[in-house]
């Protein structure tokens, strides 16, 4: 009796999905493997390929050009990378665009991080820059942002005062243990020179 291809490759095909059946984890180890999901682990690990947006807005300076390169490149920044985030934020330039053009590099594009409510901001921001019909539209935004950004201006503000006020407190007590020292060490000369 001659075996038929079809019949060989059914028999194969059951063969393979017993084998599968049993290499299959154990409820266990399937949790487990849930919890070291890629979304689970810390912000900058090279393994994770979904972040939020506000997972890099918070930061500031070298800490975003870091986070920004060790999210969206994998690796961290190099010095012409670096300076050229630095140069930019001190330009005034936004933070979506500068995601937005990491992400959409070649190089970022090869890793296909996903940055959810980038997308939308990072268009936006790119239509804000069309000659003149997109500072028309950059105004608008502005107008309508204006209570938002009124509010972090008050929150930044209380801030700044809340450092200054806490540096000036660092100051006073250094002022004050450098005083004390030197009480102390006349208080000791005096003692000395008693007879």
């Amino acid at each position: 009796m001659t075996t038929r291809p079809d019949d060989a490759l059914q028999q194969l095909q059951q063969e393979i999905r017993a084998a599968a059946e049993q290499l299959a984890p154990p409820p266990a180890a399937d949790s487990r493997r849930r919890a070291l999901a890629p979304d689970a682990f810390p912000v900058d690990h090279p393994q994770r390929l979904r972040y939020a947006l506000d997972d890099f807005l918070h930061v500031h300076n070298e800490e975003f050009a870091e986070l920004a390169y060790r999210c969206l490149l994998k690796r961290p920044p190099d010095p012409g990378g670096q300076l050229l985030v630095l140069q930019r934020l001190a330009a005034g330039d936004s933070k979506i665009a500068i995601l937005g053009d990491l992400r959409d590099s070649a190089e970022g594009r090869g890793y296909g991080v996903e940055v959810r409510g980038l997308n939308a901001r990072y268009r936006f921001w790119r239509l804000c820059r069309l000659p003149v019909i997109g500072s028309l539209i950059e105004r608008c935004a502005l107008l309508l942002s204006l209570p938002e950004i009124a509010r972090e201006q008050r929150r930044l503000g209380q801030a700044l005062a809340r450092d200054a006020a806490a540096a000036e407190v660092a100051d006073l007590a250094a002022e004050v243990a450098r005083l004390r020292a030197e009480v102390a060490a006349l208080r000791g000369a005096q003692r000395d020179q008693a007879p």
